[in-house]
């Protein structure tokens, strides 16, 4: 069992307000808007399973009403709503006018007022399980909230560590071209004491000042860059104050084999868990489709007063209670909409197997990737430590006048360039590592695979 690990680079610089990865990892989870709308959405699906809740315990109201009319029909319900409805309401006092005689109480009464005052309650007994699969949906659609967020903040923080692996090689390439830039100048005032004692001639002198200018140049760019990193580093934690950064400590792993690393890659995956919800949530589905099929039980009660002026009179007052019952007894759209959901279903099931072979397809790319980027980091670091034995032997034999200031410049040139490969290796090697720990969907910091 191989041990790899995770290596950020960065040599020891001591620069004003310079913070560790864990710091601005810490601040970017804190501050990052994104992370904190999907904790609202957390706290919101919470209360959409609430809201089923009280559906499930009915609903009370309580209302009081004032009205005024002269509409025939009102006037006569509201009169028998207060038992107050006599014979002469229905023209009795015109009886011998004879029966054809239209009733001008009844069709021509005069204004009244009416008061209602009531208090009912509304409760569903039995949806089909209708409610109860809702909030089932409802508390997957919570977890998978919960697991985006997971998610969210994983991608995150390999984002932080991508940003901050390019800030420390950034500073890595200032500090290459530093040094670079006291090695030519030392190769420099070699040529210009060589010049005056007529050893070599102004080209020797000249090479090396353009060497030299190329050198300031690539460095105010690195310079350039190494700020920009910050600046990005600034905007993902929300703190503008980063000045600098450290040495991240290496984090081991244990690397155990390819199937084991599956396993645990579906073990951990959010998307995984995401996918699996999306199944179990299509089922749900076809259980509220099967709802339709149940009777639903439902009351109502209501307990009131009717008169033509407020009042709590115990001849006024009336109740209501009332158990229903409803039943479709066709319709074919039910069919078609189960259907429809057992379809999603069988998708949604595929979409998981699709995803388990994506992951497997990913971890084989990552394990590959890893083990390239480790051979070409030890052939890097091999190559610069050739590369400086052959630069500090053409500095040698400038010195003893066996080459040319063009041959050591071109050395010095070779010994940079493999110089950096090897940082450039390094940053590849330590974001395959991280890629391999986000594909197993473990978190930065976790130190296990």
């Amino acid at each position: 069992m191989n041990k790899i690990y995770l290596s950020l680079l960065l040599t020891s610089f001591s620069y004003a307000q310079s913070v560790n990865f864990d710091k601005i990892l810490d601040l970017t989870i804190k501050n990052n808007k994104d992370l904190k709308q999907q904790q609202l959405s957390i706290v919101s699906s919470k209360l959409d399973i609430d809201y089923i809740d009280s559906i499930s315990y009915g609903k009370a109201s309580l209302s009081h009403e004032i009205s005024r009319t002269n509409h025939s029909g009102y006037v006569f319900n509201s009169k028998l709503s207060a038992r107050e409805a006599s014979f002469d309401d229905f023209g009795f006092s015109q009886m011998n006018e004879g029966l054809k005689t239209e009733p001008k109480n009844l069709n021509y009464p005069e204004d009244r007022n009416n008061f209602t005052t009531k208090l009912s309650y509304d409760i569903p007994l039995f949806t089909g399980f209708k409610l109860s699969n809702q909030k089932d949906i409802l508390k997957l659609q919570e977890k998978a909230n919960e697991i985006k967020y997971n998610l969210d903040v994983k991608e995150l923080e390999f984002e932080v560590l991508k940003a901050y692996n390019s800030t420390v090689v950034a500073k890595d390439f200032i500090k290459a071209l530093e040094k670079a830039k006291e090695s030519i100048e030392f190769m420099k005032n070699g040529a210009i004491a060589f010049h005056k004692e007529g050893l070599v001639t102004k080209i020797d002198v000249n090479e090396a000042k353009v060497y030299e200018s190329n050198i300031n140049s690539q460095l105010l760019e690195a310079q350039n860059n190494f700020q920009l990193a910050l600046a990005y580093l600034g905007f993902l934690s929300s703190d503008d104050s980063i000045k600098d950064v450290e040495e991240l400590e290496n984090i081991y792993f244990k690397f155990p084999n390819e199937e084991e690393l599956y396993a645990k890659a579906l073990e951990n995956r959010d998307e995984v868990k995401m996918q699996n919800i999306q199944v179990n949530a299509t089922k749900k589905n076809i259980e509220i489709a099967n709802s339709s099929y149940y009777p639903s039980v439902y009351s109502h009660l209501e307990y009131g007063y009717n008169d033509d002026k407020v009042t709590v009179d115990s001849d006024k007052n009336y109740y209501i209670a009332m158990i229903g019952i409803s039943l479709t007894l066709f319709d074919n759209t039910r069919s078609i909409e189960k259907q429809k959901n057992k379809i999603e279903y069988q998708k949604a099931s595929l979409n998981e197997e699709k995803l388990k072979d994506a992951i497997k397809l990913e971890l084989k790319k990552a394990i590959l990737n890893l083990e390239t980027k480790e051979k070409v980091l030890a052939q890097k670091i091999e190559a610069k430590d050739l590369a400086n034995d052959i630069l500090n032997q053409a500095k040698l034999q400038y010195k003893n006048q066996l080459i040319s200031m063009t041959t050591l410049l071109q050395q010095e040139a070779n010994f940079r360039k493999n110089e950096a490969l090897l940082i450039k290796a390094r940053y590849e090697k330590s974001l395959a590592l991280a890629s391999l720990n986000l594909i197993l969907g473990k978190n930065i910091k976790e130190e296990k695979i």
